[in-house]
């Protein structure tokens, strides 16, 4: 696709496929579904849920991993309530709806075990026809289990596809190669409400650039039409 092309098909024109009927994205943290995919979200023509697997435990204590004390946080408690709050905020922006689920990253013990956190995840799915799972580059520990835990037990009668994941593909990544990856369609208004919960998510924005960090991620999906998603 040429540049222009791209651009047009970015601002909405002409009109690229959208979310349509009951879907869910499994997000493996507090903010993966939104950045990745937030003008998708936005744009649906159905109900759009986010279920976040490793939400983690409000009642924690314990101390704060690496990455969470970077954030200000002292305690992993601490940092799942705020990152919930800043989570609720983006997806109002996106009219999308929140589902925690208590497990922890990998700063953290996960909480249970595969069996009991899939579970879980097929409770926390319903009755959604679609699922968006994270797909490229997988780059996060988190992210490529999740995605082999999805790939490995398989979600027969619902239509799987795998997303582009960001800030992670626009700061280290040219794109997916090979596959049937193609862009989500949304109006420019719906790229405007994913800038907006992007900047929902204020612990997280120091580490990740900030405004630059979504500057980068614009370009790319600019260059490319918009958010990218592999269908199975």
């Amino acid at each position: 696709m040429g540049r222009a092309a791209a651009a047009c098909r970015w601002l909405g024109l002409p009109a690229a496929a959208r979310l349509e009927g009951t879907v869910a994205v499994l997000s493996p943290h507090l903010d993966d579904g939104v950045f990745s995919l937030g003008a998708a979200i936005s744009a649906a023509s159905g109900t759009v849920s986010v279920v976040t697997v490793l939400a983690g435990d409000p009642q924690s204590e314990l101390p704060a991993g690496e990455w969470d004390a970077r954030s200000g946080f002292r305690t992993a408690g601490a940092a799942a309530r705020a990152r919930r709050a800043e989570d609720e905020l983006a997806c109002g922006d996106v009219g999308a709806t929140p589902v925690w689920l208590p497990f922890s990253d990998h700063q953290y013990p996960r909480g249970a075990g595969d069996d009991e956190i899939w579970e879980r995840i097929e409770d926390a799915l319903g009755d959604a026809r679609s699922v968006l799972v994270p797909g490229f580059p997988l780059m996060h520990e988190d992210h490529a289990w999740l995605e082999a835990l999805v790939r490995v037990r398989g979600l027969p009668g619902r239509r799987v596809g795998r997303y582009v994941e960001q800030p992670y593909a626009a700061a280290w990544t040219s794109g997916p190669a090979g596959g049937q990856w193609g862009a989500l369609g949304a109006s420019a208004r719906r790229r405007l409400a994913k800038r907006r919960a992007w900047r929902r998510y204020a612990s997280q924005l120091p580490l990740l650039a900030g405004e630059a960090g979504f500057g980068r991620v614009l370009r790319y999906e600019v260059s490319r039409g918009g958010e990218w998603v592999q269908w199975s």
